[in-house]
């Protein structure tokens, strides 16, 4: 799935690939998100020989990008005020980058990290 821009110049693409990596490092950032929650493994990702387990979904409409994500969040922060930060922060991030106009960014947060918390005591 890509988006592509017509120019002057030639047609630019830019692949899901891409918006994913780039989703990858802005909430990598986030300070009260532990990291992406993976995907289960299916026997079709085994056998396309897929390597990025993240789950992390990118659906293009009509140009306009749509991503949903599962995140395990860190013990002792606010979800609510994290996911939003998370949010504006992924579709500030997408759009400066990429070009493409980001409708929705739904996080999911499927766990809670509590291991940072008991390390410290």
């Amino acid at each position: 799935m890509e988006k592509a821009v017509n120019s002057k110049k030639g047609t630019l693409k830019v692949s899901e690939n891409v918006i994913v990596t780039i989703i990858k490092n802005t909430v990598s950032e986030i300070e009260g998100i532990s990291k992406i929650a993976a995907k289960s493994l299916s026997i079709k990702s085994l056998l396309q020989g897929s390597t990025d387990q993240s789950d992390i979904k990118v659906s293009m409409l009509d140009g306009v990008c749509r991503i949903s994500m599962s995140v395990i969040a860190k013990s002792g922060y606010n979800i609510v005020a994290v996911c939003e930060e998370a949010q504006e922060k992924v579709k500030a991030a997408v759009q400066s980058m990429t070009g493409v106009t980001v409708s929705k960014v739904d996080i999911s947060v499927v766990d809670v990290n509590f291991a940072a918390e008991t390390e410290s005591i």
